[in-house]
């Protein structure tokens, strides 16, 4: 049997609490606290310039040329509740590359990533409002924070948001 060292104690530890962590990207949104899955964040930006679509819905910002490449900016916020938001400094874009689409999500800040001990995990959402169920599966509890697991997959899959002609 071999003797351990402490470098191969410390890498078990390290794998330990990785197995016991979940990272993922932070942010806010109309006065709620998210993270999405780190996977599903391809780059967070500030917002770009970008041009109009017509005929489109009025989520659906336009579309801005990242290091060449066309990226549909998209305000989430709008798109959840309905409703018109006003862009401020402090918005984020956070990128999502989903198949050959590069879609920029509006939000209200970002605090970037975010380590969450999965024993803080609990899959109930009771305080959270229905606009926002069909995209979220549970909540990290840290520092008397909710931050609600917010699925890009799930917005990805809805037909409403890939399809954002104004009439379909």
């Amino acid at each position: 049997m071999a003797a351990y060292t402490p470098d191969d104690l410390s890498v078990q530890h390290e794998s330990i609490e990785q197995a016991e962590r979940w990272t993922g990207i932070a942010f806010e949104l109309m006065g709620h606290y998210f993270v999405a899955p780190l996977g599903e964040v391809t780059e967070v930006i500030h917002p770009p310039s970008y041009t109009r679509v017509p005929n489109t819905q009025p989520w659906l910002k336009g579309l801005a040329n990242i290091r060449g490449r066309l990226l549909a900016v998209s305000s989430l916020s709008e798109f959840i509740s309905k409703q018109n938001y006003q862009e401020h400094t402090q918005h984020k874009v956070m990128c999502i590359s989903h198949n050959q689409h590069y879609i920029g999500l509006i939000v209200d800040q970002v605090f970037g990533v975010q380590h969450f001990n999965k024993t803080h995990y609990f899959s109930h959402q009771h305080d959270l409002g229905m606009m926002f169920q069909p995209y979220c599966r549970g909540y990290f509890q840290q520092y008397q924070q909710r931050w609600h697991i917010f699925l890009l997959s799930q917005l990805l899959g809805n037909h409403d948001f890939m399809n954002a002609s104004q009439h379909h």
